[in-house]
């Protein structure tokens, strides 16, 4: 249950979100359902982007929020001129908080904020540490000094951010996502479902960007053993990126191709979700998937990999199921298994479902978060 706020201001708080860019991800979702979900009478939320809005930017602007952009690309852009755009942005704008995410917008818009006055800047890392770079450590523990909050969503983000960052136990915050689950419902049936899509069998589901993080490839691989013992076992692909022709060349060279649908990029994860006999998130390294807590808010059997939050969210054999890391083998003696278990399956959907009603609610995350930002303001006020 979300607790009460605390503070009051005498007019309603500017916070700006500040991102590379805004496409269909889970980080950029998670923007999205924040600047909706906060007290509008309390706060002015709008999003701005170092590149371009994307489809994720245009549905905010469509539903009535601020949306800028300075059209610049991170790797043809020099440092000084993306910080100088980003400066003169903020001058305009002048938010009561900068709330930055992702490591380029979190380097580049706390340097620009250098100076300003601004009552808060929040960074939120989204990610666990997969390749620790000694230059982003430096930059890191440097602005760590001259942020006010970095938030983070699991223990291990918190625990890699402590250790290569240097950054100071009293600005660090663990803010684990939260979602609606009244937006997963869908009035159609799970044959329904099924027909919308036009897949039958054994149906498995992985919704993120194909990109190595995800560990697509490694799940391919176990697919093609399972459909040894499986025939009918499909697996959906949902999301786009840049292994796709990788992915899909993959498929084709282990025979799996015609059990392999990809979906691209989709808005509609109810139906998705609705239309699956089982989850599945092979990724490498992790922050907290928000694709992973919507599939089990939707309360489907989970299968996925011992990495970052995803091990705080799941207990092995209790509410889901984990397996190593980029291990195709354990992947797919995993999915047989539960293929064979109906029963297994059907407890495991139940207990992800009542584990995500009971810890990991939007309206618990979103009313901390605001008063971490009413906090902030009243700090400065003081000061």
């Amino acid at each position: 249950m979300a607790g009460k706020i605390s503070g009051s201001t005498d007019r309603r708080l500017k916070v700006l979100h500040l991102l590379e860019s805004l496409p269909v991800g889970g980080a950029e979702d998670l923007v999205a359902a924040i600047v909706r979900g906060l007290d509008p009478a309390r706060f002015a939320a709008g999003v701005a982007c170092i590149g371009f809005p994307g489809p994720v930017g245009a549905e905010l602007y469509a539903a009535g929020y601020p949306v800028s952009y300075l059209g610049l690309d991170l790797k043809r852009t020099s440092a000084w001129r993306l910080m100088a755009d980003l400066r003169r942005l903020l001058q305009e704008h002048r938010p009561d908080i900068l709330h930055t995410h992702l490591y380029h917008p979190n380097l580049y818009g706390r340097l620009a904020a250098l100076g300003l006055g601004l009552p808060g800047v929040v960074a939120a890392v989204h990610n666990s540490y997969n390749r620790v770079k000694i230059h982003r450590r430096l930059w890191n523990y440097l602005l760590g000094w001259a942020s006010d909050r970095v938030l983070v969503g699991s223990a291990q983000v918190l625990n890699d951010v402590r250790r290569y960052d240097g950054v100071p136990a009293s600005r660090l915050l663990l803010m684990p996502y939260g979602i609606r689950l009244a937006e997963l419902e869908t009035g159609l049936s799970r044959e329904e479902a099924r027909q919308t899509l036009q897949v039958s069998g054994f149906v498995l589901g992985a919704v993120g960007r194909l990109e190595e993080q995800k560990g697509h490839t490694h799940l391919l691989e176990a697919l093609a053993q399972v459909r040894r013992q499986i025939p009918a076992a499909i697996l959906v692909l949902v999301g786009d990126g840049r292994r796709r022709e990788a992915l899909e060349r993959q498929a084709q060279e282990l025979g799996v191709v015609d059990g392999v649908r990809f979906l691209g990029t989709r808005r509609d994860l109810p139906l998705i979700y609705r239309a699956l006999d089982l989850f599945v998130q092979p990724s490498l390294w992790e922050g907290l998937p928000l694709a992973l807590l919507k599939a089990m808010g939707a309360g489907l059997p989970v299968l996925a990999t011992r990495v970052s939050g995803v091990q705080e969210v799941i207990s092995d054999g209790g509410n889901g199921r984990l397996v190593a890391p980029g291990d195709p083998e354990a992947l797919a003696l995993a999915l047989v298994e539960l293929y064979r278990q109906p029963e297994t399956r059907a407890r495991l959907g139940a207990a992800a479902h009542l584990t995500i009603r009971d810890n990991y609610s939007l309206e618990a995350m979103l009313t901390k978060l605001e008063q971490v930002y009413l906090d902030l303001w009243e700090k400065s006020r003081r000061g």
